[in-house]
């Protein structure tokens, strides 16, 4: 997916470095991601002839490569954005539902630690989002904003939505799990040498 985002985001022919693009992302989408990923896809782009790196201005920092995007990346993300098939790719695991694809081999008292933990962690994500997105909506209605269109406010309460449905779920699924371990205590002996305990840590403190 990265390497669409860059694309589009060198699609009117502006030319960006790396940094650049990243902070670009980040303020567009109110998500955080790792640089180095951004810099290996800068490069596949390259390989690929999709982007390619131009000459920096006089002024500009030498040490920072900016690129632009070529005539068959223009292609390639129009391509994309206009795909008849958007949207329809199908479900992908993400961090809750690939740890709990192995439910069922845990033992118990680890796979109890680990829903605390993600509760936890969801829980919190869903706090930084919130703030994020009353910020957001301050700086869309602060005196002397720019007049357009603004969709991380919209990104960040679709986020928001998705942190609502995991914590309703996450619950059903405790109640069930613990429902579970009353009626089949036996199965549960027979298959808690399944995977190794989890080390009890302390949690995190928050900010």
């Amino acid at each position: 997916m990265f390497r669409y985002l860059i694309l589009g985001m060198l699609r009117r022919g502006t030319r960006q470095h790396g940094y650049a693009l990243v902070k670009i992302y980040r303020e567009r989408s109110g998500v955080d991601v790792s640089t180095g990923n951004f810099y290996r896809e800068l490069q596949r782009l390259v390989l690929d002839g999709l982007i390619r790196s131009a000459d920096n201005p006089p002024e500009a920092d030498a040490r920072r490569t900016p690129y632009e995007i070529t005539p068959l990346g223009i292609t390639v993300f129009d391509e994309w954005l206009t795909a008849q098939d958007a949207g329809a790719g199908g479900w992908s695991e993400d961090e809750i539902s690939a740890r709990l694809l192995f439910a069922d081999e845990a033992d118990p008292a680890t796979m109890l630690r680990v829903l605390d933990r993600l509760q936890e962690n969801v829980w919190f994500y869903g706090k930084s989002l919130e703030r994020a997105r009353r910020q957001a909506l301050a700086e869309a209605e602060a005196p002397g904003a720019p007049v357009a269109f603004q969709v991380r406010p919209l990104l960040l309460g679709r986020r928001l939505k998705h942190v609502a449905a995991d914590i309703e779920f996450l619950g059903e699924l405790r109640a069930k799990y613990q429902a579970y371990l009353q009626t089949a205590p036996a199965a549960v002996a027979m298959e808690s040498d399944a995977m190794p305990t989890l080390r009890a840590q302390p949690r995190r403190r928050r900010a």
